[in-house]
């Protein structure tokens, strides 16, 4: 189990994941996309919409089973979604999605 990094910031934790997922051997090419490398317009909403609409959950599961130790998104809204405006909503969804990770990874990833 690894250490959750603790951003201060929702452009600090998109560059955590980035990060992290680069120095697992998984480049995530499309969330740097989408977020900007964490300088896109409206970041909450675009992280908003990758958590609820649940488009890249397919994409992600698959990138945990081969990465059990990849870091995402979900880890960190879900833990620290409040100080970046997320709504309730999308926090909870982000805490489904990172215990459905930790399942599949076969192990809780982050304390």
């Amino acid at each position: 189990m690894r250490a959750l990094p603790q951003p201060q910031t929702l452009r600090a934790a998109v560059r955590a994941v980035i990060k992290s997922n680069v120095a697992d051997g998984c480049y995530p090419k499309r969330f740097i996309q989408v977020t900007g490398k964490g300088d896109a317009p409206g970041l909450v909403g675009t992280c908003d919409d990758l958590i609820v609409k649940g488009e890249t959950t397919v994409w992600w599961e698959y990138a945990v089973i081969l990465f059990p130790g990849l870091l995402t998104l979900e880890d960190l809204v879900a833990r620290y979604g409040r100080n970046w405006g997320f709504k309730q909503e999308t926090i909870e969804i982000a805490e489904a999605r990172a215990l459905r990770f930790d399942e599949l990874a076969g192990a809780r990833r982050y304390e």
